[in-house]
């Protein structure tokens, strides 16, 4: 393969899958190299599609991007590494709330692209994970690369290649196999109809209050407003 390539690069033939023509290439890198600032300004330019695949993503304004470029009509569609189900801290669950299609990659040991395809014709990639980490504390690279129809035909073929074996992700709690209906947020379970207690303590010690989805739903019982330790989903 080697001696393949470098026979057409002497002949100064150029690969079929290479770009040809024009292209504008823009790095960034961090920490603080506005790396995050770019992301964000390309989806705020998105006008008909955005295909995303991450690793890690935690990223508060890149999640509001996405959610705000579906909310303009643009076809947006996420695909996150299986880690996101059960991290502490995830996008993932504000963009299936909001109605944004999330996928599960559980396929591999780990799903660690990190890359955009914006409208067929821009490609974001690097080693930039959509965190607040990569931008603020990590050394990263990241290459916003416009005018590149047939780069980003080939990122968007590999896109749909992990689409095929992924699930659609429904909250932290929960997925189902892959299906073509929207995406929805996971239901909230209440309390039930007789509940008369305000708040219920867990086995581990957590207090739920009566709005929590977690009332009465764990192992535990009644107690006090000021027993055990307070949820940090409902605040106790």
């Amino acid at each position: 393969m080697k001696q393949f390539l470098l026979t057409l690069l002497l002949l100064g033939a150029t690969p079929a899958w290479a770009q040809q023509g024009p292209q504008d290439i823009h790095p960034f890198f961090s920490p603080n190299g506005g790396c995050t600032e770019a992301v964000v300004s390309a989806l705020d330019g998105a006008k008909k599609n955005v295909l995303v695949q991450a690793y890690s993503f935690t990223s508060a304004p890149i999640a509001k991007a996405l959610v705000d470029a579906k909310k303009r009509g643009v076809d947006v569609q996420v695909i996150l590494d299986k880690s996101q189900r059960t991290e502490r801290y995830t996008s993932a669950t504000f963009l299936a709330n909001e109605g944004v299609p999330t996928y599960i990659d559980s396929k591999h040991a780990i799903a660690h692209n990190k890359l955009m395809v914006i409208d067929g014709d821009e490609v974001i990639t690097g080693s930039f994970n959509f965190t607040k980490a990569a931008e603020s504390s990590n050394a990263e690279n990241l290459l916003v690369i416009n005018n590149a129809p047939e780069l980003a035909a080939r990122y968007t073929a590999n896109w749909k290649e992990h689409l095929g074996h992924s699930e659609p992700y429904l909250g932290t709690y929960r997925s189902v196999a892959a299906s073509p209906l929207p995406i929805v947020a996971a239901p909230v379970v209440s309390a039930p109809a007789d509940a008369t207690a305000n708040y219920w303590l867990s086995k581990t010690g957590k207090r739920h209050n009566s709005s929590c989805k977690w009332f009465r739903t764990c192992a535990g019982k009644e107690c006090g407003a000021n027993d055990g330790v307070a949820c940090k989903m409902c605040g106790g």
